[in-house]
């Protein structure tokens, strides 16, 4: 494929309109390119069976809370209407005795391949430069690259569809070898007398011209005469009607022609197509046949992913790079054509920015505060942060993230999911120890057993993932959680958490490893309550997190507002405490039980848990604030400030 010029990116997406929506985004936050689920930088298929893969899945990923509206009058389900038939519409023989679920999916199914030219066309250069979403996520996730979406209930869809479409193909190929075995092909519509059509329109023309299409966007234009001649559709489906068509022996060039353009990996996969038309043609089986075209087009939408995903590892530095630009003039139309409306976002700004002023006085007067005294220049931003970072830590969820953040809310939501959980972990500690201390004992060794209670509690919860997966994850594992804090999980394995913090608190007082109920009931009962109200536990370690989050993104906000996007990108993978120093706060949640657990080494599992949510929020606010600022935050100072200039010119 001859890779385009990325400046024909702009010009598609400056005119492209539609509603402003994760992309991919049906029914959450999915991601599929895409999703998404699109957006106007993408104009896709809505039947597209693309996605992006990140690295990492998280456990958690929270959705937007769903908005229903009551309907006083039932809604009236039309009736399907069976498609049309085309003057080319085939009879179906009535000798061949064809099931009705074969009829069905002859009148119904789809009629072009799963994958076409226009469902790979997000693929596309062009499109791939002006996606916004695959922008910011480039920022994000080194290893970005797409891959089939067949995950959820969309994916689900497809490939049923997918599945109805192959058989009927069958089914089709069967009833070409009837007519041309019998001479008589009867076109036009046939009716029952109980108004059933018995005619189809048949699929191996679209299938023909689709192969044809989405071929020629994968080799070199030189071969595109030799794919013409091989290709013909007229002359293709003659020689099916007379049942004289050589499938084999096409097969064998497109796996040769295949071959030679494609990865070596997919040598083994065009052989084996090759094998299943073989089969199918030798034992006269329709399926076998339709195997080998399955398989076909599989390769080929390998093909067209291997492409794209070297397009991406290629274009990445220029996607990063152009990110802020990017955005502006992206944003900038979509303000001044009214389609995208701000002002709500720039009202959340200005009260968080002031209440972050309220609040710097009130601590300045009572000598409170615990974060370090951030320089005048920096305030703006450290406003921003403030905003965020307590829709991150609040027991109930926010309705939606400011709108400005709609590229980034799908991080937040992660964000936000990893913080409530660590919310949690304090909680669970918490009530161990003090069960513990509640019986006059004292962990002997606190740093080895945090650790091991850590990792047992999250190996219950995610299957021995790890937290940074959950901060950088593939929010593709949506769980419909209704409080967004990971309550559906900690709820379903309360009984469970339950049991491992007895274990935890029998081992410590030396008690008999069989723990009793008399042991498990006080502490379901604390976790659970705990867990489901907004106590003063919680908003204890909310407080205490606050603050921690706030000192960490703040210190990495300093380092990262001098670089460039991808200077910051590649920083990512350094721990901050690595290039920074331990900057960040004491952790140990013992804290809230009176007694003080140190770790000996330089960071702690929840520090280094806080650092690594501290690093990502800093990179999402400071590409945010490089963006937003001048056009909206900013927007009046910056204005004021240039007349003050003019003014004393």
């Amino acid at each position: 494929m001859d890779l385009q010029g990325t400046k024909e990116a702009r010009p598609q997406e400056e005119g492209a309109e539609g509603p402003l929506e994760a992309y991919g985004a049906g029914g959450g936050r999915s991601k599929e390119y895409h999703k998404k689920e699109g957006r106007d930088s993408h104009n896709h298929d809505e039947r597209t069976s693309i996605h992006p893969l990140r690295r990492r899945q998280p456990p958690f990923a929270y959705p937007h809370g769903n908005r229903q509206t009551a309907s006083p009058v039932p809604a009236v389900v039309p009736r399907l209407r069976e498609p049309s038939p085309s003057p080319e519409a085939i009879s179906i023989p009535q000798d061949l005795g064809l099931s009705s679920r074969d009829q069905r999916l002859l009148r119904k199914a789809r009629r072009s391949p799963p994958v076409t030219k226009k469902t790979l066309s997000e693929l596309d250069l062009p499109c791939i430069m002006s996606n916004i979403n695959l922008r910011m996520d480039a920022n994000f996730d080194r290893d970005l690259h797409f891959k089939p979406d067949l995950d959820g209930e969309k994916g689900q869809r497809k490939r049923k569809e997918a599945a109805d479409y192959w058989d009927s193909l069958a089914v089709e190929i069967t009833i070409y070898s009837f007519l041309a075995a019998t001479a008589d092909v009867t076109t036009g519509q046939v009716e029952s007398s109980d108004g059933t059509r018995h005619s189809f329109d048949p699929r191996l023309p679209a299938l023909f011209e689709t192969l044809q299409d989405v071929i020629k966007t994968l080799v070199p234009e030189r071969d595109h005469p030799t794919i013409m001649q091989n290709l013909e559709v007229p002359l293709l489906m003659q020689q099916i009607r007379k049942g004289v068509l050589d499938m084999l022996t096409l097969a064998k060039w497109l796996a040769k022609l295949l071959k030679t353009h494609c990865a070596p990996m997919r040598d083994e996969w065009a052989d084996s197509m090759v094998e299943q038309i073989q089969k199918g043609s030798q034992s006269q089986d329709p399926q076998e046949i339709v195997n080998g075209l399955r398989t076909l087009f599989s390769i080929l939408e390998a093909m067209k992913l291997d492409v794209a995903n070297h397009q991406i590892r290629a274009f990445r530095v220029l996607l990063i790079e152009d990110t802020v630009p990017f955005l502006q003039e992206y944003f900038q139309g979509k303000i001044t054509r009214g389609s995208f409306q701000v002002e709500a976002a720039r009202h959340w700004y200005l009260s968080v920015r002031e209440q972050a002023r309220l609040d710097d006085a009130n601590a300045e007067a009572q000598k409170t505060t615990t974060i370090p005294e951030t320089e005048e220049s920096l305030k703006p931003l450290e406003a921003l942060f403030r905003g965020i970072s307590s829709q991150l830590l609040q027991f109930t969820p926010p309705a939606e993230f400011p709108e400005t953040f709609l590229f980034d809310s799908e991080r937040l939501w992660q964000l936000r999911s990893t913080v409530q959980n660590l919310i949690n972990l304090d909680i669970a500690w918490y009530i161990f120890e003090s069960y513990v201390n509640k019986h006059k004992r004292y962990l002997s060794t606190p740093e080895e057993t945090y650790s091991t209670f850590r990792s047992r509690i999250w190996s219950l919860m995610e299957d021995g993932m790890d937290l940074e997966n959950r901060v950088a994850g593939n929010p593709d594992n949506n769980d419909d959680d209704p409080d967004h804090r990971g309550g559906k999980r900690w709820t379903q394995n309360m009984r469970c958490i339950a049991l491992e913090i007895a274990r935890f608190a029998c081992a410590a007082l030396q008690l008999d490893p069989v723990v009793a109920d008399e042991v498990i009931a006080p502490i379901e009962e604390a976790l659970e309550w705990h867990l489901s109200n907004e106590s003063e536990l919680f908003v204890f370690f909310q407080n205490s997190m606050r603050s921690k989050i706030l000192a960490t993104t703040l210190v990495a906000a300093r380092k990262y507002l001098p670089l460039s996007p991808l200077a910051i990108c590649e920083s990512q993978r350094v721990p901050l405490s690595a290039t920074m120093g331990p900057t960040a706060p004491q952790t140990g949640t013992a804290a809230a039980s009176g007694s003080v657990n140190t770790f000996p080494v330089a960071i702690s599992p929840q520090q280094s848990d806080i650092e690594r949510i501290g690093m990502r929020l800093a990179h999402m606010g400071v590409l945010h604030w490089r963006v937003w600022a001048p056009l909206l935050y900013l927007r009046d100072e910056i204005a004021i400030s240039e007349l003050e200039q003019v003014s004393l010119v």
